[in-house]
């Protein structure tokens, strides 16, 4: 693959307006996929828009998105509620501390979650089938396994689902040299079933979410660096500065929020591609957006959602030109 130029300032990031339950911050997105033309969104908590072991879930038009994009609508986006009929997921795992990723093959669901007790965190692969009954998306959760964490250390779990072909492929949040010197992401056959691992390169800070693998296996990850975790993630020299930025430039009480590109090769191994991150231009207060789901918005760009911090945020951010 060839290099792709250096791009010149940061990539600009233009927030989308909206409205109704999923713009509270309450919503804490942690994850999104495309199913056909309709963006699902992924709270962290479903059960909070929802009742009686129901899962509340959220789904946009592609075409309301494109058209705010391209100045046809100035009216916010108005996320309709998709109400799923699922087991109490929070009854059944321990410590359950939420819904991190998504990801469909077929009318097969996927998602993982994250728990957490006093000693230990813990990250299972949620799998199932869904059908449309009445308007209501019915999931017949049929499996709940253990996914092999390889870490322990507080609030970091399996943050990203890749999807590639029929396997299940998740990825850690942490795969920094000083504390995962050796990262390998999980695989899982339809069934949910683990099967074995994948290299991963050194990535410092934390990966939170991916888009969808490309014709060639590459796909985009968020990579985002809160200064406040400095001592838990233990970053080493970022391999991002040395390769395409000024080493010497990094200060640890700054922000870093960026994608960098992937590639899952012929070989069964995930590698860095060589083109430069995509860095997000940053708050001029310095104030911290904690982006936790990405997609790839046809061929302009990507979709990028926040969780909480500073708020609920939709975003596009535009393909390098």
């Amino acid at each position: 693959m060839a290099a792709a130029p250096v791009c010149a300032g940061d990539a600009p990031v233009r927030l989308m307006p909206l409205t109704g339950p999923l713009a509270t911050s309450e919503a804490e997105v942690s994850g999104m996929t495309w199913q056909g033309d309709t963006l699902v969104i992924l709270p962290q908590f479903p059960d909070r828009f929802a009742n009686d072991g129901m899962l509340g879930f959220f789904a946009i038009a592609k075409s309301k998105i494109l058209a705010v994009l391209d100045g046809a609508s100035t009216d916010p986006l108005n996320p309709h509620q998709v109400l799923c009929k699922a087991a109490g997921l929070a009854g059944v795992v321990r410590g359950f501390d939420g819904l991190e990723a998504m990801g469909c093959i077929g009318d097969r669901y996927y998602m993982t979650v994250e728990a957490k007790d006093d000693t230990a965190m813990a990250g299972f692969l949620v799998s199932g089938h869904f059908s449309m009954i009445d308007n209501m998306v019915i999931m017949d959760m049929t499996s709940l396994i253990a996914i092999p964490m390889g870490l322990n250390i507080h609030n970091i779990a399996e943050e990203t689902i890749v999807i590639d072909g029929n396997r299940v492929i998740t990825i850690s949040e942490a795969n920094g040299l000083n504390i995962n010197p050796a990262p390998r992401a999980k695989v899982f056959n339809t069934n949910a079933e683990f099967t074995g691992y994948i290299p991963m390169p050194q990535i410092e800070y934390r990966v939170t979410d991916a888009t969808a693998l490309d014709a060639e296996g590459c796909f985009w990850v968020i990579n985002y660096y809160y200064p406040p975790e400095r001592a838990k993630l233990d970053p080493a020299p970022d391999p991002e500065l040395a390769r395409f930025g000024d080493p010497s430039a990094f200060d640890p009480d700054d922000c870093i929020e960026r994608l960098i590109e992937l590639r899952l090769t012929p070989d069964d191994r995930i590698v860095r591609t060589l083109r430069p991150p995509i860095n997000l231009e940053l708050l001029p207060d310095g104030e911290c957006r904690n982006w936790e789901a990405v997609v790839r918005l046809d061929d302009r760009g990507f979709l990028l959602m926040t969780d909480k911090y500073p708020g609920t945020l939709l975003a596009f951010v535009p393909f390098p030109e």
